[in-house]
């Protein structure tokens, strides 16, 4: 009882202290924040559970950038590598790795980019007068330890870079993180403050803010069938999330839009099945018109001789399917 106490006063300190001592990213996650691109899931088994879970018992080193309290003394010199294939051509890159060091924690370090590859420049007209390029790069360094039998907790900085054409910016991020499991209830607890920082430099004159991000998740085996049911709460630092299609939402609604669902069916030690919802995902991209699947998401992970590799695919309605695959292994 007493670790489970200490438990939630840590979770509540994490969701509270970032808005008493960084008052000026109170709404940076508004639409127009920038470097949005770090909230973008990176592992396929995120993504088909929904988007990014912060309270899975045994997710690997590319759930570095969700919450940093997934590092662990357990992935030592575990590696992984993703791969994005987004709407438009768009793609995007994951690599993490992991290293304990005794005494200390264990360390994680992760690159994440994003091409958007060769564009067409206009004037106001609409005329083209050439090409241009355009990329986001951030490089993410980070230390989690164990504080007590069941608790993990650590921070991880980013240092952000991002160009589009001639205009270039800079920033630094602080990522917070913990999970926690409370083994009487066979529950994992985790929270994460992802993205407290500044710009360095600018893309012109007007300082932007970071897409901050406050996230509390669960998940719970269930005690007689091989399933993981899990939810995450995102956004948690602003409660209005507004869509395009919005028609006067009430509190429910609101309400769904910060859960993440998702669901685990283990075959067997080597093979797992994954479906997921985002109810913000399904209001931002559903059409008017027919039964929508925007929002819906499924995969699948397969272990063999220490490499395990993971495919999700997310349905973006009319717009049609993101497909992530990944693989991790220790080296």
């Amino acid at each position: 009882m007493q670790r489970f106490l200490y438990s939630l006063l840590f979770f509540w300190v994490m969701a509270v202290v970032p808005f008493t001592q960084f008052e000026v990213q109170a709404q940076s996650s508004e639409l127009s924040a920038a470097y949005r691109f770090l909230n973008l899931t990176a592992s396929p088994r995120a993504a088909a559970l929904g988007g990014n879970q912060v309270a899975i018992p045994d997710a690997d080193i590319s759930f570095f950038d969700v919450n940093p309290g997934y590092v662990t003394e357990e992935l030592h010199r575990n590696f992984s590598v993703n791969y994005l294939n987004h709407i438009g051509g768009l793609n995007m890159g994951f690599v993490n790795g992991a290293w304990h060091l005794r005494d200390i924690g264990t360390l994680g370090v992760g690159i994440r980019y994003l091409n958007y590859g060769e564009m067409k420049r206009t004037d106001e007209s609409g005329i083209v007068t050439g090409d241009f390029n355009a990329g986001d790069l951030a490089f993410t360094t980070g230390i989690t330890r164990e504080w007590f039998e069941g608790l993990h907790a650590g921070a991880s900085v980013s240092l952000i870079y991002s160009s589009y054409a001639e205009y270039s910016s800079t920033a630094i991020g602080l990522n917070l993180g913990a999970r926690y499991y409370i083994e009487d209830l066979g529950l994992h607890v985790g929270a994460a403050v992802l993205n407290i920082g500044s710009q360095l430099s600018a893309f012109d004159t007007r300082k932007e803010k970071l897409p901050l991000d406050v996230r509390v998740g669960i998940s719970r085996r269930l005690e007689y069938i091989p399933i993981r049911l899990m939810v995450t709460a995102h956004s948690l630092n602003r409660w209005k999330l507004e869509t395009q299609n919005d028609e006067n939402p009430g509190f429910t609604d609101y309400f769904f839009r910060h859960l993440k669902f998702g669901g685990e069916l283990l075959l067997s030690e080597n093979v797992m099945l994954r479906a997921g919802y985002d109810h913000l995902k399904h209001q931002e991209l559903k059409t008017s018109t027919r039964l929508d699947s925007a929002g819906f998401s499924y995969g699948l992970g397969i272990r063999y001789r220490g490499i395990t590799f993971d495919f999700s695919r997310s349905s973006f309605s009319e717009l049609g399917g993101v497909t992530r695959i990944g693989i991790q292994t220790w080296l």
